[in-house]
């Protein structure tokens, strides 16, 4: 099923309606009465048909999730005739997690709906003076092939730039040389542990790795498992 742009606006709308309130730390999407700025964009578009990626996703892990639901990049950092849909990530790529990017959805040419911690909530705004343009910009427009499912392979799975930390909540967890059980050990984990990383990859009926920086070169841990839809169906900690 294509993505319905109407949809994940109406949806919009709909949060704002209901009065939804701004937090990072909730559901992130609504469902408990609090959301944040990916966390409602992210709830949107599903509504509107988008593949169920594992996880609520954050503004790093959303452009190569817009870009595998039919969505073109057609402006970084620079000026562009904006459409209603086409969907704004601010932020610079790779760390713009947290209160460091945001994202809004264009309703028209000038205004914006997205929800925001000044005005704690769902709202509709001006893009001039609202959008933070001085953290840099990436803009998403909905091609006419939009999809509803991955375009990679399932062979070789889905990859894309995320950061954070991820904390154990099992024992025993493989750190390793690469994203395959049969790489080298490096170390074995903990409960208890954190691991801050930097990009992410998952394969169906496989897991969902992490990669860690570090002073050799990187490592990779999986994080959990997935099923033959590419979908998490287990998590061995808590994403932050």
């Amino acid at each position: 099923m294509a993505i319905n742009i109407e949809t994940a606006i109406n949806h919009m709308e709909s949060l704002k309606a209901k009065g939804v309130t701004y937090s990072m730390y909730g559901s992130r999407v609504g469902t408990d009465g609090t959301a944040d700025c990916s966390g409602a964009i992210f709830a949107s578009l599903r509504k509107a048909g988008a593949y169920n990626p594992g996880w609520i996703l954050n503004t790093d892990s959303m452009h190569a999730w817009l870009l595998n639901l039919g969505f073109s990049c057609i402006a970084t950092n620079k000026e562009w005739t904006a459409k209603r849909g086409d969907i704004v990530i601010f932020g610079k790529k790779g760390a713009s997690g947290g209160a460091a990017g945001h994202v809004v959805i264009f309703t028209s040419q000038s205004q914006i709906i997205h929800c925001n911690y000044p005005k704690n909530g769902v709202t509709i705004d001006n893009e001039a003076t609202t959008c933070p343009y001085s953290m840099g910009w990436y803009v998403y427009r909905l091609s006419n092939s939009s999809k509803s499912e991955p375009s990679q392979p399932n062979d070789k799975g889905l990859e894309w730039i995320e950061s954070g930390s991820f904390k154990l909540i099992e024992n025993n967890v493989a750190l390793r040389s690469d994203k395959k059980t049969s790489s080298k050990l490096i170390a074995r984990l903990t409960k208890g542990d954190v691991v801050k990383y930097d990009r992410a990859y998952k394969a169906p009926n496989n897991y969902i790795w992490i990669r860690q920086k570090r002073a050799s070169g990187y490592a990779w841990i999986a994080t959990g498992e997935t099923d033959k839809n590419n979908k998490r169906v287990s998590s061995w900690g808590n994403f932050y």
